[in-house]
């Protein structure tokens, strides 16, 4: 059962296609949902790159997320943002335990991102580890007001269906 606490959300252990669509009530008319891909995995993954390259929006050396980029040889990374819901799944297939996303208005720059989303698998909650989805906001209140309620319904929702 996924426990909402703060921005986060706990026993993040879903398919892949539950997560897609919690992930997917981020995305409206405004806002698109972007993945970051350093230039350099395209040595490691070169069968990568035109899946990657076909849906970049933007190519940036700019540091989105707080982390140490020291490991990464070459810093160009590649926004990339997912066609539709079966894509995002897929994805999230190609990186299931630990990633990192973006919510930015539309044509917008990376520095003024409206989310930034990452999961990560040994979180602890009430002592016991667990995968989770963390959620920072640029405008405070943003996630709770706009966001999570449609998480909850569209939960509620699946919920609902699953008893059917």
């Amino acid at each position: 059962m996924l426990i909402f606490d703060n921005r986060s959300i706990y026993n993040f252990d879903l398919t892949t296609e539950e997560e897609a669509t919690i992930l997917s009530q981020f995305i409206d008319a405004e806002y698109e949902l972007l993945f970051p891909y350093f230039e350099c995995n395209f040595a490691a993954f070169p069968d990568h790159r035109a899946y990657i390259e076909e849906r970049t929006i933007i190519k940036s050396k700019e540091k989105v997320f707080e982390m140490n980029y020291s490991f990464v040889e070459n810093e160009l990374v590649y926004w990339y943002k997912p066609y539709d819901l079966e894509d995002l799944i897929n994805i999230i297939a190609r990186d299931r335990i630990t990633y990192r996303s973006i919510v930015v208005q539309k044509n917008g720059k990376l520095s003024e991102c409206r989310f930034k989303l990452f999961t990560y698998e040994h979180a602890t909650y009430n002592e016991e580890e667990t995968r989770v989805l963390w959620i920072e906001e640029a405008i405070e209140n943003d996630y709770i007001d706009n966001i999570y309620p449609k998480i909850l319904n569209q939960v509620n929702r699946n919920i609902n269906e699953g008893f059917d």
